[in-house]
């Protein structure tokens, strides 16, 4: 004769969901991710070109202007890198690079459009919402560099005197009537690059947690 024996099978289902539902929420730091200090930091040894995006403080900005709007941060050693996040002021799409020693050369980890990955966070400490990218990388590097492609402020002027510098997208002929006179005017569309500001930029590697 055989015998089934179905209030343990119960009460061992039972005894299972119980373990798993309470090792949940005592097990969860583990299964979560887990992330090193900042190496970004300047009171970490790291430098930073501006130095204002690596002072741990949101409320100030690294200023660029074009033709170098770029900023970079060089650690005191190469890390392993994971993590990338970057506190924009009105920068809106760029491209980001690590410094490849083996190759000796720049290359490019990724770059954000002008929505692609952005999210808004708020600091309680300086009681300000502020546009932040989030990079998962997974290189080996002693620096960071941050090519900024637009900001907020960007955008397209008329003007018939462009300077050295400016980027002309469009050169016209117009004419005008000045009195009884119909006068040639040389037009042209200029791309202005204003001024670009980065709060701050911050550098994690991944750390394994321990059971």
């Amino acid at each position: 004769m055989i015998h089934y024996y179905t209030r343990p099978l119960k009460n061992c289902f039972f005894a299972l969901l119980l373990l798993i539902t309470g090792c949940g929420s005592k097990f969860s730091p583990y299964l979560s991710e887990s992330w090193s200090e900042n190496y970004a930091l300047a009171s970490n040894n790291a430098k930073a070109l501006p130095p204002e995006i690596n002072d741990g403080k949101l409320d100030s900005f690294g200023v660029t202007e074009y033709p170098e709007r770029s900023y970079m941060i060089v650690l005191p050693q190469i890390r392993k890198v994971n993590r990338v996040l970057v506190y924009s002021g009105n920068v809106i799409s760029y491209e980001l690079f690590f410094w490849n020693s083996v190759n000796n050369k720049w290359e490019s980890i990724g770059g954000v459009g002008r929505q692609k990955g952005r999210q808004k966070v708020y600091s309680d400490t300086y009681k300000l919402t502020t546009p932040r990218f989030d990079h998962r990388v997974n290189v080996e590097t002693d620096k960071i560099k941050l090519v900024v492609d637009r900001a907020s402020k960007d955008g397209i002027v008329t003007t018939r005197t462009p300077k050295k510098n400016d980027k002309i997208i469009n050169q016209r002929i117009e004419y005008m009537n000045i009195g009884n006179e119909r006068v040639r005017v040389e037009l042209y569309d200029v791309f202005m690059f204003s001024k670009a500001t980065i709060r701050e930029i911050e550098i994690y590697s991944q750390q394994k947690g321990k059971l």
